[in-house]
């Protein structure tokens, strides 16, 4: 009986882990970007204009918890003002996130 529990258990965490709610894509990430179905972490870089590259750097947040709550303003408007930037030059975008439960964007906003 323990046998048969464990496989029935087993099952429905693959099962869990693949359905389209629980997907880090569907919930951490936009689109056809990088995610891992337990943690994912990495920055994708974003050429805003032709600016040449501030000494200025913004930041704004994100946070979501359990898919229920989610907090923070990340704007790069925001940013931007919170760091002094008039002439923004790129953004990057910060994505980590584990078994899509907890999920931190920051925006980090360079320009002078």
């Amino acid at each position: 009986m323990k046998k048969h529990l464990i496989v029935f258990a087993t099952l429905v965490a693959f099962a869990v882990s693949f359905s389209s709610c629980s997907m880090i894509g569907g919930v951490a990430s936009a689109g056809n970007e990088l995610a891992g179905t337990i943690y994912t972490g990495y920055t994708k870089p974003y050429e805003i204009t032709a600016n040449k590259i501030g000494t200025k750097v913004g930041t704004s947040k994100n946070v979501g918890v359990l898919g229920i709550v989610a907090v923070g303003n990340a704007g790069v408007n925001d940013a931007a003002k919170l760091a002094g930037i008039t002439k923004i030059s790129h953004v990057d975008v910060k994505t980590m996130s584990v078994l899509g439960l907890f999920v931190i964007k920051t925006y980090y906003v360079y320009g002078e």
